[in-house]
């Protein structure tokens, strides 16, 4: 028996997987979920989700917020974004972070916004195993 594990962004689902385990970022700390777990929601914050199996590769993905809920085996995310670390471009991803850091904010939703664009690009840097600049002004 396995876990039947959905991901889904606004945007877009990722083809349905199967797990012997999954490690979630929950808002209160990370949860690992295995075959026969009881029912569960969480709160997502940004991180990683490691979704583990016995006969195939490992599969580590940075998920934006969001909610996860456990039912009969199954595995649901839904996440405002999904990203494979080893797609990431940590130039680019510098890059955009730094202009979000130097930029100057008159509107206290547009900095609200920037805010949670550098974490997020922060969490995509940290699962794909590269360091993170100082966020700074957004601590």
């Amino acid at each position: 028996m396995h876990l039947d594990v959905h991901i889904l962004t606004p945007d877009k689902a990722l083809p349905p997987m199967q797990a012997d385990h999954v490690t979630i970022p929950g808002a209160e700390g990370e949860a690992g979920i295995r075959v026969g777990h009881s029912p569960y929601v969480s709160a997502l914050k940004n991180g990683k989700v490691f979704i583990k199996s016995v006969d195939k590769a490992n599969i580590i993905l940075a998920v934006r917020g969001g909610v996860a809920q456990v039912f009969n085996n199954r595995v649901t995310i839904l996440t405002e974004g999904v990203m494979d670390p080893n797609q990431i471009s940590e130039a680019d991803l510098i890059k955009r972070l730094q202009a979000i850091l130097t930029a100057t904010y008159d509107d206290a939703l547009d900095e609200l916004k920037a805010k949670a664009e550098a974490q997020w690009i922060a969490t995509e840097l940290k699962v794909a195993g590269k360091s993170v600049p100082d966020l700074g002004k957004f601590a």
